[in-house]
């Protein structure tokens, strides 16, 4: 334990004396991801957040659970107050099926092991960030957005029904009702509650794009690394590889959710090998959506995001793919304490 907390704090002293040394850069870099969440990530999650939180602690959840509740139970194999988690989660953006799934959690709606199912598939862009900020903005394409969002989600769906194998079904697992909120309470906790998860964002993006601008890391490994300034940041990639990154997310991304990873008592190398199991399957139901309705390629000004050859999935990919099915073999062998 104590050498691995002289290798931590080597780590931490070696980047903070890059970040002094290189300081101009450092300074650049983090300008640059300043307004890059300044101009995506805020305006396009931060009032769906606030909105979604409010949902789930008033009695707006309670109406949706009822309604659809019968999707999860049946589909996912979940409670029926988990649908507005999951439907909210996956149209929302990628902290917020987390985030909702954690506020389940804690409530005592869904115990540890259902929180962990509920992590492993409850994860995507959102339709603000996939379709417009991806799609419209960059891509120059609504289309070429309304395409990657599917492909995400569906590719959430799949996985989340075949975890649902993974338990016992029980058909009967009704609602279980719990104490709400009044709505101004709901609403002074929601807001603070999305405030601090916003900041937690985009403090990561600053300090990714910092380290970036001094590391000039290669712009195959940018989107695996922050997703938004890899993918919004001027790169262009094939549109099933665009669809590849958003599902996996980026280590960014994995860092916001550390916490919430932790706290249902969840190996972060399992989170891990389903965001790259979910990259995979993205990419190959984004090739088959191109074959069903194909993109002309002349509609991007932005990014080289035509219909490309399966061979074309960067080799980068495959080979973390390899290494987080071989980190997870190795996971599922250890028996040290959960991050």
């Amino acid at each position: 334990m104590k050498k691995k907390n002289i290798m931590l704090l080597g780590a931490l002293l070696i980047t903070a004396a890059v970040l002094i040394i290189f300081s101009t850069d450092a300074k650049a870099g983090a300008a640059e991801g300043l307004a890059l969440a300044e101009n995506t990530i805020i305006p396009s999650l931060t009032p769906l957040l606030i909105l979604f939180l409010i949902i789930m602690k008033t009695g707006a959840k309670d109406v949706i659970a009822k309604a659809f509740g019968f999707i999860s139970v049946y589909f996912f194999n979940l409670p029926h107050v988990t649908f507005p988690a999951i439907f909210l989660g996956l149209i929302g953006g990628y902290p917020t099926g987390a985030l909702l799934t954690n506020e389940l959690l804690i409530k005592g709606e869904i115990d540890e092991k259902q929180a962990k199912r509920m992590l492993r598939f409850n994860f995507c862009g959102g339709c603000g960030f996939i379709i417009t900020a991806v799609g419209t903005t960059v891509l120059n394409s609504t289309k070429a957005g309304v395409i990657l969002f599917a492909s995400n989600v569906i590719s959430a769906v799949i996985i989340g029904f075949i975890l649902s194998f993974s338990e016992k079904r029980n058909l009967q697992n009704y609602y279980s009702y719990t104490e709400d909120k009044n709505f101004g309470d709901a609403l002074t906790e929601a807001t603070g509650s999305a405030v601090r998860s916003i900041l937690n964002i985009t403090a990561f993006i600053i300090l990714f794009c910092a380290l970036n601008k001094i590391l000039n890391i290669p712009q195959t490994l940018m989107p695996f690394i922050e997703i938004t300034a890899g993918i919004c940041g001027g790169n262009s990639y094939p549109l099933a590889q665009i669809s590849a990154y958003l599902a996996f997310g980026g280590l960014c991304i994995h860092c916001q959710l550390l916490p919430v990873i932790a706290n249902a008592r969840m190996k972060y190398y399992d989170f891990l090998f389903f965001r790259i199991f979910s990259g995979l399957l993205s990419y190959c139901i984004t090739k088959l959506l191109l074959v069903i309705s194909p993109m002309e390629v002349s509609v991007f000004s932005n990014a080289s995001v035509g219909v490309v050859e399966f061979s074309s999935v960067n080799i980068m990919l495959s080979i973390l793919m390899v290494i987080g099915c071989f980190v997870l073999i190795m996971d599922i062998k250890s028996k040290k304490k959960v991050i």
